[in-house]
């Protein structure tokens, strides 16, 4: 009999873990819909979230979906974890040269798909991206990025050698920092740090730097 009671219990707590999973997720896109809408409305918008607000409700919804899949538990990683794509293998191994020497954990992608795959799977606490790698470009990886829940809440740092306006509007208007090529490493470093401490308390594992 107890045994019984005890499958019965574990059945609802399925059940319910799986209702939470389900109102997590369409929290997550009822956000990401707001927060296209009040981008289009030049962050403003009579009765609604201001955009920094609805930033911290999306963190929070993700951390939410964390704990529903189990996965918030987990021991935090030793160090943060950076994914670089960038399909220039020179400057892969100088960028990850400069990451590993300050305890960064770097992993690598060539073009643009796999690297999406890769902040699928691997949930990186910063993604490091050429502005112009193949396959999908950094702006089209970017998009990607910030309209998936499971991984907008990931920051993303942009690098190009394109000195240009306009490119540097494009990344800031999708919700990454910008970087321009070429540039000294100190600044480089100095920039991942930054991004890493600001996201920390929101990264799912809270990996410390």
């Amino acid at each position: 009999m107890i045994a019984q009671d005890i499958e019965g219990l574990v059945r609802r707590i399925g059940r319910h873990r799986e209702m939470l999973a389900q109102v997590a997720s369409a929290q997550a896109q009822a956000l990401l819909e707001l927060k296209a809408l009040l981008e289009r409305a030049g962050g403003r918008a009579a009765g609604a979230m201001t955009p920094a607000e609805v930033d911290e409700e999306i963190r929070a919804t993700a951390l939410l979906r964390e704990l529903v899949a189990g996965r918030a538990g987990r021991a935090a990683r030793a160090a943060p974890k950076v994914l670089l794509v960038d399909d220039d293998p020179t400057t892969r191994n100088l960028i990850s040269h400069f990451l590993r020497k300050e305890d960064i954990v770097v992993e690598k992608a060539a073009g643009g798909s796999d690297g999406l795959a890769r902040a699928r799977s691997g949930r990186p606490d910063l993604l490091i991206v050429d502005a112009a790698v193949t396959g999908m470009n950094g702006f089209e990886l970017l998009s990607a990025l910030k309209n998936d829940p499971e991984t907008s809440a990931i920051p993303v740092l942009i690098l190009s050698s394109l000195d240009e306006e306009e490119t540097i509007v494009q990344s800031l208007d999708e919700g990454a920092n910008y970087i321009v090529k070429p540039f000294s490493p100190r600044i480089l470093i100095a920039k991942v740090k930054k991004i890493l401490r600001d996201a920390r308390p929101h990264a799912p594992d809270h990996r410390p730097l």
